[in-house]
């Protein structure tokens, strides 16, 4: 039971976002600042770091900072701007404030490192705005010929459901919820009680599979694309599910939700670089 929260956090986020990439980018943006703040409750916790209150509103208004930057700015290039900024910035307070707590104080480095590492979660959470973005609105080209021959049919005809059209005018399945649904499967995938040797590469196997299955069935992708994406969830969440069975599940219940959203949200880069790097 004390793994429930873990799963339940993971699983909601990925559905969170699933949903609303189809509702624009203020409700995703919302979703990922709300990814952010359940990380930034739990994380120091986690890290049994001092100075909780202080380092969770820096991890918090350091995610928050990015996701905002990454819905507002005007040209693909600034997509991900402000989350380098966020992320330079939000080091640099984490080091202030413990410089600031005087000397002498018990597990400064674990408390530097720890927030350090929540910050890098929140700041790369912007990358579900970002990822969303980029075709919806800023891609004036059209995606590179290399990969033309790649791209596959959807078998079922959703292509002219007007609704379906989240990333672009042909209808195309948003990048988003493609790695939202992989990452659900192998969240599930990671609930199975067995040894880590037969779950870990079930994980990526569950995820790459709904991955590919998804950009089958909704077309208008590339396997290619869906292949690394999957794979690339699959490999996130099972190198957390190894940490969390080697530590133990965390003692506090923000801080077993924290586990859960931090995969969740560290996708995002993931995502919307693998966007870039196939798409651009």
């Amino acid at each position: 039971m004390k793994h429930l929260p873990v799963a339940l956090a993971a699983l909601v986020g990925a559905g969170a976002l699933a949903a609303a990439s189809w509702a624009g980018v203020a409700a995703l943006t919302a979703v990922v600042c709300a990814l952010c703040a359940v990380v930034a409750v739990g994380w120091p916790q986690l890290m049994g770091v001092s100075a909780r209150k202080s380092l969770s509103a820096v991890i918090l208004a350091a995610g928050v900072v990015a996701a905002l930057g990454a819905a507002i700015v005007t040209r693909v290039e600034s997509l991900f701007f402000w989350s380098s900024v966020s992320l330079a910035f939000g080091v640099m307070v984490v080091f202030t404030i413990q410089v600031l707590r005087g000397s002498g104080r018990p597990h400064r480095l674990e408390s530097t490192l720890g927030a350090c590492a929540g910050v890098v979660m929140t700041t790369t959470a912007a990358g579900w705005v970002a990822a969303l973005r980029y075709p919806a609105g800023m891609a004036e080209a059209e995606n590179g010929a290399g990969l033309a021959d790649l791209r596959v049919r959807g078998l079922v005809p959703y292509e002219e459901w007007g609704v379906l059209g989240v990333t672009g005018p042909g209808g195309e399945l948003s990048v988003v919820a493609l790695a939202a649904f992989a990452l659900l499967a192998g969240t599930l995938a990671a609930c199975i009680p067995a040894r880590d040797a037969v779950v870990l590469p079930l994980i990526v196997a569950a995820s790459a599979a709904a991955s590919l299955g998804t950009a089958l069935a909704w077309g208008e992708l590339t396997l290619l694309f869906a292949g690394v994406l999957g794979v690339a969830a699959g490999a996130l969440l099972a190198s957390f599910r190894r940490f969390l069975l080697l530590q133990g599940a965390p003692e506090q219940v923000l801080s077993r939700l924290a586990v859960g959203a931090a995969p969740i949200a560290a996708m995002g880069a993931l995502v919307y670089f693998t966007e870039r790097l196939l798409f651009a």
